[in-house]
């Protein structure tokens, strides 16, 4: 079969592809100068390593000159040949630098950008170089003038030259605009000047420079290995002016394999120099716990391409040797309690890394101003002491504990030392001094009140809180609080002790109040502000944080009823307006509106979701029609207050209806319906929304409440016949002018 296809090379718009090089690689003076001067040393090395010279040998000097807009590097190292320039140097993406010969001598770079990128600062780039005992150099040139005129790729001169001679490279770039002299040394030396080749920049030598020089030893030891993740590290440990603690880094072994590593580190402070046998590739910041600062310098270490940080895989191994020893660090200063105390933010680091158990020559506080370590704390709770630990300053609590010969440890302000050292003493059974309290003595002879008092709070961790096993005891604490709970961290199925001093001023004085509903709420208030965490962390309605239980307030906040023709009692009034008489049904006493209402005898237990409520006379005329019970739930949490609020009304769209009743300030009552069908009209067109207000009044009948209903809504929650209504209901309380107070009894309305 004939084959009637052509083929072309791929085109290039090769201006375009430079410029994006450029910008990513050589944008400015300083990168250019930076990576011509590291292929002039990595030559250099090169060549002290193919003859077996000392890198400081003065026949490796590198100049560089820098006059108005022309920068000229020029070195004496391994050359490169016509070949050279053309295939490496000329050639993105080539390198010479990627074989064992240049690992081996430490060279820096291995990229292979190429020659091209450095026209992205420069007007004109000439490189002239000679290989040693070559038959001679030679010249290549490349301007932007030849890139932009190219049709395709642009061609580079390439003509005999003997300024290289005997050896060694020289790169002139013409750059786009004159550059400051002094400011380019300045940011060249910090890269080069500890560098043992020897480096001009306009005949001043400016590396040879010798490292660590700024940390001297003050106590020397003897040469160690520490292995970590894969790496082996050997070096020594020493203190830096008498207090901080330092390292110098001496060898590496990765994965069995040595390598050449040296540095020197303070254990304070933050950010690293990282070189490569005197070469600062970068300046890099290492995420520590106690904090690191100073140097490493490691032959496995590469930059990125034209920039001043490290490859993925060098940032690994920088952030493993730096894990290493910052581990070595801690674990020596807690040797050491001359060291720990001056190098407390080590605890953190101790606390995230199992580190609590060596914190023996740590030293605290104790009361009566006892001075001891941990390791001697330990011992005496070995021993039979009774060991507690808290902030200082419950004198009256700790002044008992002390005459009972028990050891109360103060915790220091620093946040991370003391939950270390909280760690550390709970390992050895002591208990925490919070919340321990002393009962001096119990009361016997109860008045009225403190017996309704300790009945109602009783009734509020039962029915708020769902917590069943407690008891209580009155009596008078240390401390001069009133309530306290004597084993908060008993499991759920110990019944909770808790001592309550009735005749505490913030309970005594509640006994103006009487005992009315007022007293009830200020009594759910106390128990929440003292026993919420407590009761919230064994209660079924709560996580052990105290975080609400999704699952149980989604069961328990909402209910499903089904309304039948049963649920409804009918309740007559008489024309008297203390007598309610309820016909054939049941007969109940009350009062209009918001009333106490005694059930009568017969009437026991029966709890109708529905009351139709009938009279005779005007007296009764704003009373008369349908009322919906609300959720037991919701009437025991804060019933007292729903009643007391007088504006009452009902919003309705789609299949839920939302029956509201409101002080008209700050505080609202939900009672969501929600139907099984949309609310529709006798020819089944929506009813879409509506809104009214209600006359009628919240009622107390039957043990429970209940609100009335809007004539509107009758039909779909008033059962006739055999008709089953099935419908779910949920209940919010609202207070906006006193949210904190009723945050917990929000969260109970959802139950």
């Amino acid at each position: 079969m004939a084959n009637n296809s052509s083929s072309f090379e791929v085109g290039i718009e090769f201006s375009s592809v430079l410029a994006a090089i450029s910008k990513q690689i050589y944008d400015t003076p300083y990168a250019f100068l930076r990576e011509n001067l590291q292929n002039a040393i990595d030559a250099s090395r090169m060549q002290a390593r193919r003859r077996n010279l000392s890198p400081g040998d003065p026949s490796l000097r590198i100049d560089i000159e820098v006059q108005g807009d022309i920068v000229r590097i020029r070195d004496r190292g391994i050359g490169m040949s016509s070949d050279d320039l053309r295939h490496l140097y000329w050639t993105i993406g080539a390198s010479g630098k990627r074989t064992e010969e240049a690992r081996a001598a430490g060279c820096v770079g291995m990229f292979g950008i190429g020659g091209f990128a450095n026209l992205g600062v420069c007007e004109k780039l000439v490189v002239i170089s000679q290989a040693e005992q070559s038959g001679g150099g030679n010249r290549t040139e490349l301007g932007r003038s030849e890139i932009d005129g190219a049709i395709g790729l642009p061609q580079v001169a390439l003509q005999p030259s003997t300024e290289a001679f005997p050896r060694g490279t020289i790169v002139e770039g013409v750059l786009t605009g004159p550059v400051q002299g002094n400011q380019l040394r300045q940011y060249i030396e910090e890269i080069v000047r500890y560098c043992r080749e020897p480096i001009y920049f306009n005949d001043n030598l400016i590396s040879g420079e010798q490292p660590g020089a700024q940390y001297e030893m003050q106590a020397s030891t003897d040469t160690q290995t520490w292995a970590y993740e894969g790496v082996e590290i050997s070096g020594k440990l020493f203190k830096i002016d008498h207090q901080t603690l330092g390292a110098s880094l001496e060898g590496l072994s990765v994965a069995g394999e040595p390598s050449q590593l040296s540095g020197a580190l303070r254990f304070e402070g933050d950010g690293l120099d990282i070189r490569k046998q005197g070469f600062k590739l970068c300046a890099h910041t290492v995420n520590t716990r106690i904090g690191v600062s100073g140097f490493i310098d490691c032959d496995l270490l590469s930059p990125t391409a034209g920039r001043d940080s490290l490859n993925a895989e060098s940032g690994a191994l920088v952030a493993k040797i730096v894990a290493a020893m910052e581990r070595e660090a801690v674990l020596a200063v807690l040797e050491s309690s001359e060291l720990i105390e001056q190098h407390t933010r080590i605890f953190r680091y101790v606390r995230t890394n199992g580190l609590v158990g060596r914190m023996g020559n740590v030293v605290v506080q104790a009361h009566g101003g006892f001075v001891y370590s941990l390791d001697e704390v330990k011992a005496r709770a070995n021993s039979g002491a009774q060991i507690y630990f808290g902030a200082a300053g419950n004198a009256a609590l700790t002044n008992v504990l002390h005459s009972r010969g028990h050891i109360i440890v103060y915790l220091p302000s620093d946040n991370h030392k003391a939950a270390a050292i909280r760690e550390f003493l709970g390992s050895v059974g002591a208990t925490d001094l919070k919340g321990q309290v002393e009962f001096v003595e119990q009361y016997t002879d109860l008045s009225r009140f403190e017996k309704a008092f300790l009945a109602e709070l009783s009734e509020t961790i039962s029915s708020v809180y769902q917590v069943n096993r407690v008891t209580l005891t009155p009596g008078r604490l240390t401390e001069d609080i009133p309530i306290y709970v004597a084993n908060p961290s008993s499991s759920a199925s110990t019944s909770l002790r808790i001592l309550v001093d009735v005749r505490h001023e913030d309970v005594a004085k509640l006994a103006q109040l009487g005992i009315t509903s007022l007293f009830r709420s200020m009594v759910s208030a106390f128990c929440r502000e003292y026993l919420g965490l407590t009761l919230r962390s064994r209660s079924p309605k709560f996580f052990g944080s105290g975080a609400v239980n999704l699952d149980w307030l989604a069961k328990n906040r909402s209910e499903t009823w089904i309304l039948l023709t049963d649920d409804i009692a009918v309740v007559n009034r008489a024309v008297r307006r203390d007598v309610v008489r309820a016909g054939d049904v049941r007969v109940v006493t009350a009062s209009p509106g918001p009333g106490h209402i005694q059930p009568n005898s017969n009437d026991e237990g029966i709890e109708p979701k529905l009351v139709k409520i009938v009279g005779a006379g005007d007296d009764f005329a704003g009373l008369e029609g349908y009322y919906l019970r609300i959720p037991n739930s919701a009437s025991v949490a804060y019933g007292d207050v729903i009643v007391a609020s007088d504006d009452h009304g009902a919003v309705w769209m789609g299949n839920k209806i939302l029956l509201l009743a409101s002080d008209g300030l700050s505080s609202a009552f939900q009672f969501e319906v929600r139907l099984d069908r949309l609310l529709l009209t006798a020819d089944a067109t929506s009813l879409s929304q509506g809104a009214v207000a209600i006359e009628g009044s919240i009622q107390q009948l039957f043990g429970g409440l209940y609100f009335p209903l809007p004539h509107e809504l009758e039909d779909y929650l008033v059962p006739t016949g055999n008709q089953e209504i099935r419908i779910e209901v949920l209940c919010d309380w609202l207070d906006f002018a006193s949210s904190r107070s009723w945050e917990a009894r929000e969260v109970e309305t959802a139950a």
